[in-house]
């Protein structure tokens, strides 16, 4: 999955921990006391929807970091954490799984990121780790109709909300591919 030993700062850079920014000291904290951090970024101008993700997961467990668009932020964020616990439970994230212990009695797939969305959408990670790319995971959740999103028949608001980052970004059409 890209990186094989842990390059990040905790790894690295223990030493000069004085000298890294507050950021990446609440990162660090967060996955020494945790097992990983949870980032939340809210939608702007340039993004149809936010996201959050998590750091420190490839450190703590080996595991891909995972992240899920689309919804409100406050949401996502206790997904993440969901996800790494189901992780720590279960088995490992694997690309086109399904899985029905992250959320509350429906399904999510996993797909893996391609290493063209790392900057665009995942800077503090890449920090964190100091390397590109880093082995993500995207988590989605289906409509209400239980379709994700490519899917036919998906709601626009599940197709519109979670960019499918499996995709190269410069074959992506649409908003998230103009990011």
């Amino acid at each position: 999955m890209g990186i094989s030993g842990c390059p990040c700062i905790l790894c690295t850079q223990s030493s000069r921990e004085a000298s890294w920014d507050q950021r990446d000291r609440t990162i660090a904290a967060s996955t020494r006391d945790h097992g990983w951090h949870v980032m939340g970024v809210h939608a702007d101008d340039d993004t149809p929807a936010g996201w959050a993700y998590s750091i420190g997961l490839w450190h703590t467990l080996r595991s891909p970091e995972i992240c899920v668009f689309g919804l409100a932020v406050d949401t996502m964020m206790p997904l993440i954490n969901a996800a790494g616990d189901a992780v720590v439970n279960g088995p490992p994230l694997m690309p086109d799984q399904r899985r029905n212990d992250i959320f509350d009695h429906v399904p999510a797939v996993i797909r893996p990121v391609h290493e063209s969305w790392c900057t665009d959408f995942f800077g503090a990670g890449l920090d964190f780790y100091q390397v590109s790319p880093l082995p993500v995971a995207q988590l989605f959740w289906p409509d209400r109709e239980g379709c994700f999103p490519w899917e036919d028949g998906a709601a626009d608001y599940c197709r519109d909300n979670q960019p499918l980052l499996w995709i190269p970004k410069p074959d992506t059409p649409g908003p998230w591919g103009a990011s």
